[in-house]
């Protein structure tokens, strides 16, 4: 009996195991099955997290695709959904042109003021000693760096003057988007000073005054500001509708999300929008004049150089 017991438990305990490794053989049989009809899903979830890490990476630290709306920079951006590319990469590499230090700037501007005479001096001793007329320009009062409205910018070497800007840090003239500094959001202006450069507003309500006082990041001497070491002067180029550095002052350029290259939707006029002076129109204008770092009273060119003449168009008055 002892020995018909141990045989009947030997044979319960193999059809246990027999059963068990049925169901194992059953199990991952059904595993096999699964995996043989979603081993798509793998893939596709890891493709997916690669385009969406891509995305992300791009719009964070490349370009990225933005919605522009308002009127604050009429006519360059229409108020009512414009899609603007923004570049945030040459502004992360490259900074500010001339540096974030005012004084740097100012010796910078007076090297290049310096060379820039000596070179047009020399051209105009070759022009005359070829020529029997004299040239009546003293190149001696001409500012080195011309601002002329972007609207009056010649067509030709447009894509040099783009990949210029491209290649070249925050310069005077860029079209930015920056982070507004007294809210949440961002805001899209036009860089009008950068630091060491001296900035003359229109008279200011007190409301303006209450609010320059409470900042005090900057010098303010009778409506003449200097822009502090890493800081940037922004205005709209709709002037009469714009709020900007003339409400809350300069900003840090640590707020500067990425500049404006081009505009993408909806297809008018010129798409690219270039370096300059902001477009020059029919309508009143309220905006600031700019001094640039290292000016001694020259006179600044605002015009292309017409062809008839051959004389660059000249203004005292710099914007």
């Amino acid at each position: 009996q002892q020995q018909q017991q141990q045989q009947q438990q030997q044979q319960q305990s193999l059809n246990n195991n027999n059963n068990n490794n049925n169901s194992n053989n059953n199990y991952n049989n059904r595993l096999r099955e699964y995996y043989e009809e979603y081993k798509w899903f793998p893939v596709l979830a890891g493709r997916l997290a690669a385009a969406f890490t891509a995305i992300h990476v791009v719009s964070e630290y490349g370009f990225e695709l933005t919605l522009c709306e308002g009127p604050s920079m009429l006519p360059t951006i229409y108020p009512h959904g414009e899609i603007i590319l923004v570049d945030r990469l040459s502004p992360r590499l490259r900074g500010m042109e001339g540096g974030t230090l005012g004084d740097d700037r100012v010796k910078a501007a007076r090297k290049r003021q310096d060379a820039f005479v000596v070179a047009e001096n020399v051209a105009q001793r070759q022009k005359q000693s070829s020529s029997s007329k004299d040239d009546d320009n003293n190149n001696d009062y001409l500012w080195h760096q011309p601002m002329i409205p972007v609207n009056e910018l010649p067509s030709t070497a447009l894509w040099n003057r783009f990949w210029n800007q491209l290649t070249t840090g925050i310069s005077v003239g860029d079209v930015v988007v920056v982070e507004h500094p007294d809210r949440r959001g961002t805001v899209c202006k036009r860089v009008l000073g950068l630091p060491g450069d001296m900035v003359v507003t229109p008279p200011a309500t007190m409301r303006r005054r209450r609010r320059q006082q409470r900042r005090g990041n900057f010098q303010n001497n009778n409506n003449l500001l200097v822009i502090p070491d890493g800081h940037i002067w922004i205005e709209g180029d709709n002037t009469m509708n714009s709020s900007d550095s003339r409400n809350y002052g300069p900003i840090p350029a640590a707020m500067i999300v990425g500049r404006v290259l081009c505009r993408v939707w909806p297809l008018r006029g010129r798409a690219i929008l270039e370096r300059g002076a902001r477009p020059k129109t029919s309508g009143a204008f309220s905006g600031s004049t700019i001094l640039p770092a290292g000016y001694e009273g020259e006179e600044i060119i605002k015009a292309v150089a017409k062809k008839k003449n051959k004389k660059k168009k000249r203004s005292s008055t710099p914007h």
